[in-house]
C-alpha cells in the first residue's frame, strides 16, 4: 500500500471522529451544557453515582491510596465490583485534568471524547470490511456514534466503551477468521470486558450470533449446514478457543465482581422474567425516525435502533438492490431479525441483561442491531444505491414514510405520545434524504448527505435532551468548595476509623428541582464514611441488616440515614453529626464516643433481628449488651386515638389525632412496622416532623422529639389503616439509662486504626476484656474477605446482628487485627495467568509450525 493511501486511510476515521465530536458539541452548545454554558448533566445516575465515583476515583489516584475495599460505600465494602462496574475504562483517566469541583466538566469532556472514539473506530472497521478508502465511509462512522443509543444514554458513561470496541472486536474476529491471527481478537474482547464487563458480556453473544452468520456465508451450495460446520471444524475450534482463552483471563476482574454481585438483591430470579412473551409492539417503528425518545421516556421505550434516515433507506435499498445476491440478503436480514427478537422475546432478552431484568433503560443490546444496519446501509451504499428500479426508488421511502406514521399513531394508541411536529419532521427528512440519494450526482450527493445526516444527528441529539433537569454547573463549583472545607475538618485523620452523619447537603442546590441531590454517596463525594449509599453494588445483607434498625431504604441500590438515633448511632460508630453552612462553619455535634466496637455478650452474639421492628430490635440488642428490669424503651400510654376519613385521599384516608402520655424522659420514637403511614405530614403538637426523603408507606424509625416523663403529646399522622394496632410501636428511650450503658461500654471499647498495603486492608487496635466476654463487637459488615487474628492466632469471627462482624476475644489486653482479601481476587488472578500464559503458547507454536 503507498504512503498516500496509507495516510487516507487513517485520515478518514479521523475525520468521522472529528465531525462526530462537533455535532455532539454543538448539541451541548444549543443546550448550554458545560463547557460550552453553564448547565450540566446532573441527573439520573450520573448525579447520583457516577459523580461521586468519579470524584473517589480521582482522589485515589493523585493520593495514591486506590483501595479494593471502601469504608465509604455505606458501612464498607468490597470496591472491585464498584470500581469494575463503573471505573475501569481507559478514558476515565482524563477526570485527572479537572479539580474536583469541576468533575462534572470533566465528565462530559469523556462523554465527547468517546462519543468521538465509536466514530474512529466504527469508519476504521467499515474500512477494513469493505475494502474501501472513501470518504463517504465517514458518514456511516458518525452515524453509529449518534445513534438513537447513544443519544438517549449518553450520559451512561460507562455504556460508551462497548460501542467504542464493538467494531474492533468484529474487526478482529474476522481478521483470524481469513488469516488466521488471534491477537487483534483476543484482545479487542479481553478489552471489552474489562472496561465494561456488563456490556461486555452481551459482546460475546453477539460475537456468537456474527461468526455463525458468517459459518452461513462459508456454506456451498448443495451441502447442509453441518457439513459445513464439519469442514470448518479447525476455524471453528480456533475462534471458541481463542474467545474462551480470552474470556478466562479476564476472571481477575470477572470472578470478584461476580462474588460481589451475588451479594447483591440483583441475585434474586423471578419466574416472570423467563416467560416468553413479546416485549414491544409496532411503537418500534417510531424507533426509525429521530427524536423518538427523550429523557422522560428513558425507563419504558421500545428497543433505540435509529442511526439517521439515510442508513434506514439504504437498509430498505439494500434488500431490493440487484448487484447483491439473494443469499447474502438472507445472511444479514437473518442476522438482523435474530438480533431483533433477542430484545422482543422476554426470555432472550432477559438472558441478554444477564439473566436480569434491567430496571430502566430496557433493550441495552440495541446498539448491535445499530451496528448491522450501519454496515448494512455501508454496504449498500458502496453498491450504488441509485441502480435500484426506479419504482423502488419512489417505494422505499414511501415504505419507511408509512411506517414511521404507524409508529406515531401506535405510540398515541398504546403509550408515550409521540409530538406531531417530530413525526413530521422524521417524514421530512425521509424526503430530503430519499431526494438527495435518488436524484442528485454522485459527488454532490455525498455533500448533500454529509450535511443532512449531520443535521439530522444534531437535530436528534437535541430532541433526545428535551425534559432532562439539567443542573447548574456554576452553583455546583461553588457550593463543592464550601462543602468540602466544612467535611474536611471531620474527616478521619491519621487512619483513624469512624463514622460522620452528614445532616444537611450545599449542592443539591445545584441540582435541577426534579431531581434534588439526596446525599447518598457523599461520603465518596467528600472522602469521609458515612452510613448513606446508592449503587447497583450495595451488598443486601448489609442494606437489609440497616433497614431493621430502622435506617430508611427506599430500594434494594440504595440507603440513607433517615430513622438514625442514639442507638444506632452506637452500633455503628456515627461519632458526629454535622450540619453543614452556607456561609462560615458548619456545626457538629457529638453523637458516639464508644468507638467501633466494644466486648459483647454470648447473648448479643446470638441475637436474631426482625426484618422491619426498629424498637423492638434496638430494645433487644441494648438488653443483650447489658440487661435492665426495666425496658429501656419506655412504651407511652395512649390517651386516645380519634380517627376522621378524608374522602377525597387517594391512599391515605385515615387522619389520626393521637394523644400519648410519655413514661420516661428521652426521645420518642414512632415506629410503622407494616409501611402503612404517610410520614410527610406527621405532626407532633402541631408542628411538622422534618425529614429528608419521602418514606411514605415505607418502614423508618421517626423521631418524634424529646420529651420528658408525664408530657401529654398529641401525634396527628394519616394512615391506611383506622387503628394504630399492634404494629405501629411507639417508645420513649430512656436517656439516663442509654448514657449509663454507653459509659459502660466505653470501658471496654475499641478504636482501631486502618490502613491499606497492596490489594490489602488492614484494621488493628486493642482492647481490654476486663469483664471475660467471649465476643468483641466490630462496626464492620461481615464478609468473608475478611481475615482476624487475635494476639497473633487466626481465629474465625461470626455474623452478628444480621450482617456485622464478631471476633472471638479472650480475657484480658486483645491485640486485634482484621485483614480484607477481596474474595476470588486471587483465584481469578491465577485464571488469568495461566489463560495468558496458555494464548502464548498457542500463538508462539503456531508461528513455529508456519
Amino acid at each position: 500500500m503507498s504512503k498516500s493511501n496509507q495516510t487516507k486511510r487513517w485520515l478518514v476515521p479521523i475525520v468521522a471522529g472529528l465531525a462526530a465530536l462537533v455535532i455532539m458539541s454543538l448539541v451541548f452548545a444549543i443546550k448550554g451544557i458545560t463547557p460550552f454554558g453553564n448547565h450540566n448533566l446532573l441527573f439520573s445516575d450520573l448525579g447520583g453515582q457516577y459523580l461521586s465515583f468519579f470524584t473517589a476515583y480521582r482522589h485515589a489516584l493523585l493520593t495514591h491510596s486506590f483501595q479494593l475495599y471502601s469504608f465509604s460505600q455505606s458501612l464498607g465494602g468490597n470496591a472491585l465490583p464498584t470500581i469494575a462496574y463503573y471505573l475501569l475504562s481507559p478514558f476515565n483517566l482524563l477526570i485527572l485534568l479537572f479539580p474536583a469541583a469541576n468533575i462534572p466538566t470533566g465528565l462530559n469532556v469523556i462523554i465527547l471524547v468517546k462519543i468521538m472514539a465509536i466514530a474512529i473506530t466504527m469508519t476504521s472497521f467499515l474500512q477494513t470490511h469493505f475494502q474501501t478508502r472513501r470518504w463517504s465511509i465517514a458518514i456511516f462512522g458518525v452515524a453509529f456514534s449518534l445513534s438513537g443509543f447513544v443519544a438517549l444514554n449518553y450520559f451512561t458513561i460507562m455504556w460508551l466503551d462497548a460501542l467504542i470496541w464493538l467494531p474492533l472486536v468484529i474487526k478482529g474476529l474476522e481478521r483470524l477468521v481469513k488469516t488466521g491471527h488471534r491477537g487483534p481478537f483476543f484482545w479487542w474482547l479481553w478489552v471489552s470486558i474489562v472496561t465494561d464487563y456488563y456490556l461486555g458480556y452481551m459482546t460475546c453473544l453477539f460475537v456468537v450470533y456474527y461468526f455463525i452468520t458468517q459459518l452461513i456465508t462459508m456454506k456451498q451450495p448443495g451441502t447442509s449446514f453441518w457439513q459445513t460446520i464439519k469442514a470448518q471444524h479447525r476455524l471453528i475450534i480456533r475462534v471458541v478457543t481463542t474467545a474462551v482463552l480470552s474470556g478466562l483471563s479476564t476472571l481477575f476482574v470477572l470472578i470478584p465482581t461476580g462474588l460481589g454481585m451475588l451479594q447483591t438483591a440483583k441475585s434474586s430470579v423471578q419466574l416472570s422474567y423467563y416467560l416468553p412473551f413479546p416485549q414491544f409492539g409496532l411503537s418500534i417503528f417510531s424507533q426509525l425516525g429521530l427524536g423518538a425518545n427523550n429523557y422522560t421516556t428513558r425507563l419504558s421505550h421500545a428497543p433505540t435502533i435509529f442511526s439517521s434516515t439515510l442508513v434506514i433507506l439504504l437498509v430498505l435499498v439494500y434488500f431490493v438492490h440487484p448487484k447483491i445476491s439473494r443469499q447474502h440478503k438472507w445472511h444479514n436480514g437473518g442476522l438482523l431479525v435474530a438480533l431483533l427478537l433477542t430484545m422482543e422475546i422476554n426470555t432472550l432478552n432477559t438472558i441478554w441483561h444477564m439473566f436480569q431484568r434491567p430496571a430502566g433503560f430496557p433493550y441495552r443490546e440495541a446498539f448491535f442491531v445499530s451496528f448491522v444496519l450501519v454496515m448494512i446501509a455501508c454496504e449498500a451504499w458502496l453498491a450504488q444505491p441509485e441502480k435500484i428500479n426506479r419504482r423502488w426508488q419512489w417505494l422505499l421511502p414511501t415504505i419507511l414514510g408509512a411506517a414511521l406514521t404507524l409508529g406515531w399513531l401506535s405510540r398515541h394508541w398504546f403509550s408515550a405520545p409521540l409530538a406531531t411536529s417530530t413525526w413530521l419532521l422524521s417524514l421530512g427528512f425521509v424526503l430530503v434524504t430519499a431526494s438527495i440519494l435518488f436524484i442528485t450526482n454522485r459527488r454532490l450527493r455525498v455533500i448533500l448527505l454529509a450535511g443532512t445526516v449531520a443535521t439530522e444527528l444534531t437535530a436528534n441529539g437535541v430532541l433526545s435532551m428535551q425534559h432532562s433537569p439539567l443542573g447548574n454547573q456554576a452553583t455546583f463549583v461553588k457550593a463543592y468548595k464550601v462543602e468540602y472545607r466544612q467535611m474536611h475538618s471531620v474527616n478521619d485523620p491519621d487512619g483513624q476509623l469512624y463514622r460522620v452523619e452528614n445532616d444537611n447537603t450545599l449542592i443539591n442546590q445545584a441540582y435541577n428541582y426534579n431531581t434534588k441531590y439526596r446525599n447518598y454517596n457523599d461520603p465518596m463525594l467528600f472522602n469521609f464514611h458515612d452510613i448513606t449509599y446508592y449503587s447497583s453494588t450495595f451488598d443486601n445483607q448489609t442494606r437489609v441488616m440497616l433497614r431493621s434498625l430502622g435506617l430508611f431504604s427506599k430500594n434494594v441500590r440504595r440507603v440513607s440515614s433517615e430513622g438514625l438515633n442514639p442507638v444506632s448511632a452506637l452500633l455503628l460508630d456515627i461519632k458526629y453529626d454535622v450540619t453543614l453552612s452556607q456561609n462560615g462553619q458548619s456545626t457538629t455535634e457529638t453523637l458516639s464516643q464508644n468507638g467501633l466496637g466494644y466486648t459483647a455478650t454470648d447473648a448479643f452474639a446470638n441475637l436474631k433481628l426482625h426484618p422491619s421492628s426498629a424498637i423492638t430490635n434496638q430494645e433487644n440488642i441494648l438488653q443483650s449488651l447489658i440487661p435492665s428490669n426495666s425496658p429501656y424503651f419506655a412504651k407511652p400510654t395512649v390517651l386516645s386515638d380519634q380517627v376522621k376519613v378524608d374522602p377525597k385521599a387517594t391512599t391515605y384516608h385515615d387522619l389520626h389525632t393521637v394523644k400519648l402520655r410519655v413514661n420516661t424522659s428521652g426521645d420518642l420514637y414512632y415506629d410503622d412496622t407494616a409501611g402503612q403511614t404517610k410520614y410527610s405530614t406527621m405532626r407532633v403538637n402541631g408542628k411538622l416532623i422534618p425529614s429528608k426523603f419521602n418514606a411514605d408507606g415505607d418502614v423508618t424509625l421517626r423521631d418524634l422529639g424529646s420529651f420528658k416523663k408525664g408530657t401529654v403529646v398529641t401525634l396527628t399522622v394519616k394512615r391506611t389503616s383506622k387503628t394504630l394496632g399492634s404494629k405501629v410501636h411507639l417508645g420513649s428511650l430512656d436517656a439516663t439509662k442509654f448514657i449509663r450503658l454507653t459509659h459502660s461500654l466505653k470501658k471496654e471499647s475499641f478504636t482501631p486504626t486502618y490502613h491499606v498495603t497492596g490489594t490489602q486492608t488492614v484494621v488493628s487496635g486493642t482492647v481490654n476484656n476486663k469483664s471475660n466476654q467471649h465476643w468483641l463487637y466490630v462496626a464492620i459488615p461481615a464478609d468473608s474477605g475478611w481475615q482476624a487474628s487475635v494476639n497473633g492466632q487466626s481465629v474465625t469471627t461470626k455474623t452478628v446482628l444480621g450482617g456485622m462482624l464478631a471476633v472471638p476475644i479472650t480475657a484480658g489486653q486483645n491485640q486485634v487485627k482484621l485483614v480484607y482479601h477481596v474474595p476470588g481476587f486471587r483465584a481469578g488472578l491465577a485464571i488469568s495467568a495461566a489463560s495468558l500464559l496458555i494464548f502464548g503458547a498457542v500463538v508462539y507454536f503456531r508461528r513455529q509450525k508456519n
